[in-house]
């Protein structure tokens, strides 16, 4: 994505700054190296931003549920199930530990595949 950002942008800052026309039908032919890179720049960015979504599509479709507690996390917002009642607590909770004593919680391990 940085190296896509700066590829399709720069060329445009340059290009800018060398007098180029905005809002052209057909752009002069000596500014045509600087199209073709930021082109092929926001090739590289669109390439960038369409992996992730990919990624997200695919573990949301394939991906093991998470557990409870997935990060094995000391907090009382992880004590309740989720959503979260109404009411959140049935009785005022007793706190135990320190919402960041990790050494007391292990966390739940999710078996892939």
């Amino acid at each position: 994505v940085f190296l896509g950002f700066n590829l399709t942008f720069f060329p445009q800052f340059i290009l800018g700054y060398l007098g180029m026309p905005r809002r052209y039908h057909v752009y002069p032919p000596e500014y045509q190296v600087l199209h073709v890179l930021s082109s092929a720049g926001a090739s590289i960015l669109a390439v960038g931003y369409i992996m992730p979504a990919i990624y997200l599509l695919w573990s949301l479709r394939y991906g093991p549920v998470a557990g409870r507690n997935p990060w094995g996390a000391t907090g009382l917002e992880w004590t309740i199930p989720s959503p979260p009642p109404t009411h959140n607590f049935d009785k005022i909770p007793i706190v135990t530990h320190d919402a960041y004593d990790y050494t007391t919680v292990a966390p739940e391990v999710i078996q892939v595949g």
